[in-house]
């Protein structure tokens, strides 16, 4: 009798823990931008479905969206200080840390965010940036579709960027408003809004994307199309958390992540420019400007001193503008 009542005993003490060795392993991930972004519905939240169905449930990846774990500011600290186990971020905001990965910021190499997308992710994937990643375990990167100017003084041309206060995301951007005689602001995306209503800026060197998902037409009226380089995002992971993963998880993460994903997220990259455009586009009181292909040669012109500078400061600079430059080559003969 006694020893029937110590086995239930151990049983029940056993029992909690074999429940607990089965909990599934949670995985964290940053992503500032709201969660009407189509980033979170078009791209992670699906890829996180996949993680967990893919695993059998043995990990789950929580999506913390709005800045409520990591804002575009700090993502990269929170993911290298184990605060994230993932992260979404811009690169451009991040100064130097990723020169190299800039070089879709340039001006003048026109290209849809699709190849933009593979492009910079081939320029990580056969080494030519990757030491810029050697804290981190990239999952993906992603490219919007090329970067315009939205604003709330009339803004029709590239001349008329003269005296403006630019927001910028990149220290690319802000060399492109400084040649264009406007004063550079770095601010976050999140940012862009209060900074418009309140007349901080004057206008935001950003894409038709950023339009949509920060609600920009309701403090801006003019937006001007012109290929000023193209913004760029990155997803990266925690080396250690990445390394805790069992065998079979890690086999999952590799097999959804690189040039998959990258893909996914340039597919919703490319979904939130669309609805930035349709928002303006033909709208009462909105004007779109899109620079006529004539412009172009006066732009290129005008920006050469920016690629020769980012050209001299860029370690291997010259490999890399003509490694990214042979890629989109590649990805423009195979559409």
């Amino acid at each position: 009798m006694k020893y029937g009542i110590w086995a239930a005993v151990a049983v029940a003490v056993v029992a909690p823990s074999a429940a607990g060795a089965a909990e599934p392993i949670t995985l964290k991930l940053g992503f500032p931008p709201p969660p009407v972004s189509n980033f979170y519905g078009g791209a992670l939240v699906p890829w996180s479905q996949q993680i967990e169905k893919s695993t059998g449930g043995e990990v789950k990846v929580q999506i913390f969206p709005g800045g409520v774990l990591a804002d575009h500011r700090n993502a990269y600290d929170r993911v290298l200080n184990e605060v994230a186990d993932i992260v979404f971020g811009l690169h451009g905001i991040l100064g130097k840390t990723f020169q190299k990965s800039t070089v879709s910021a340039l001006p003048g190499f026109p290209a849809t965010g699709a190849q933009c997308t593979a492009a910079l992710w081939q320029l990580y994937a056969t080494g030519v940036i990757a030491d810029e990643y050697e804290k981190v375990h990239p999952l993906a990167f992603s490219c919007f579709p090329p970067t315009g100017i939205v604003s709330h003084r009339p803004l029709r041309s590239i001349d008329e960027v003269k005296g403006l206060k630019v927001s910028v995301t990149s220290r690319v951007y802000g060399q492109e408003v400084e040649i264009l005689g406007g004063a550079p602001i770095t601010l976050a995306t999140t940012e862009l809004y209060q900074a418009l209503q309140r007349g901080t800026v004057d206008a935001a060197m950003v894409g038709m994307a950023a339009v949509a998902a920060y609600k920009l037409p309701e403090v801006a009226n003019y937006y001007l199309d012109a290929p000023f380089g193209q913004t760029t995002e990155y997803l990266l992971m925690n080396k250690q958390s990445y390394a805790k993963l069992p065998a079979a998880a890690r086999k999952v993460f590799d097999d959804t992540t690189g040039a998959s994903l990258s893909a996914l997220l340039s597919k919703a990259a490319k979904e939130e420019n669309d609805m930035g455009l349709r928002l303006v586009e033909g709208v009462q009181g909105k004007t779109l400007t899109k620079m006529r292909d004539g412009d172009l040669p006066k732009l290129r012109a005008a920006m050469q001193p920016l690629v020769d500078q980012w050209l001299k400061e860029t370690p291997d600079g010259a490999r890399v503008l003509a490694a990214y430059k042979a890629e989109l080559t590649k990805q423009s003969a195979e559409k």
